[in-house]
């Protein structure tokens, strides 16, 4: 048995996620230190069909080697957006 590619998983492909009826939920990271962690969130949130992820503060964005590595081309597929502060435009 081997481990099988990216490329060999079942996925939706980027437009056919975009599509796709999401739930209702959006994330927000506040000051994720991890860039592992952050990675590990976007790969759920493609999971779940999560609407999209607010990375706040010194929480790393894409693209990021540690993010995509541990995401597995979930910041493709998966909303995001980048604010400073969540009091700012997370709260919106």
């Amino acid at each position: 048995m081997r481990k099988l590619l990216n490329e060999e998983l079942p996925r939706l492909t980027p437009e056919e996620f975009k599509a796709n009826h999401k739930t209702p939920l959006v994330i927000v990271l506040d000051n994720v230190r991890s860039h592992l962690n952050v990675g590990s969130v976007f790969r759920t949130a493609d999971a779940f069909l999560i609407e999209a992820i607010w990375l706040c503060g010194i929480t790393g964005t894409p693209p990021h080697r540690d993010i995509h590595k541990t995401a597995l081309g979930a910041t493709e597929t998966v909303a995001w957006h980048h604010s400073f502060s969540t009091l700012g435009p997370c709260m919106n």
